[in-house]
């Protein structure tokens, strides 16, 4: 992955852990600091949806709790299991833009307040609308540079490797 990332449009085609997807929905935020963040919704016909956020050239995998099994929260903890995930920082997301299918983001809401928890898991991500009463909770699963890519760049990836192991082959490495 290049250190500023890549941006992917609505319906580019994406290879997400080898497999061949679809942006079937992305948001873009921006920070009080005025850093770029992306959301994307990335789909394929036999398999379930993934939500990736990109930010600073990082990719995130969010993991979200299914509504039956929201964690509990007091004060700067919250609680998933017997397992306890303490306040480390707050982010104010200002949404700037909204296309395709984009899970917990409507295309009316402003801002978005993220809570980041860290506890012995990981790290644990609750969002927030001001002044609308459902949060919504994800896991955060760093990834690995190479994980997500464009479909152009995985096949010239690819193609490199191959001219690679050809030229290994003829020089009898």
């Amino acid at each position: 992955m290049a250190p500023h990332g890549e941006i992917f449009m609505l319906d580019e085609q994406v290879v997400f852990r080898g497999r061949p997807m679809r942006v079937a929905g992305r948001v873009q935020f921006e920070g009080t600091s005025g850093q770029l963040t992306f959301r994307y919704l990335l789909s394929e016909p036999a398999g379930a949806p993934v939500i990736l956020e990109e930010g600073e050239g990082r990719f995130a995998l969010l993991r979200s709790f299914p509504p039956a099994a929201q964690p509990r929260t007091a004060g700067n903890t919250v609680t998933v299991g017997a397992e306890k995930y303490t306040l480390v920082g707050v982010r104010k997301l200002k949404v700037l833009d909204i296309s395709g299918q984009v899970p917990g983001v409507a295309p009316t809401v402003p801002v978005i307040l993220s809570g980041i928890f860290e506890g012995p898991m990981g790290t644990l991500m609750r969002e927030m609308v001001p002044g609308m009463t459902p949060q919504v909770y994800y896991l955060l699963k760093p990834l690995a540079a190479g994980e997500v890519l464009s479909a152009a760049q995985f096949a010239a990836d690819k193609d490199a490797e191959g001219r690679a192991a050809g030229n290994r082959a003829l020089n009898g490495d």
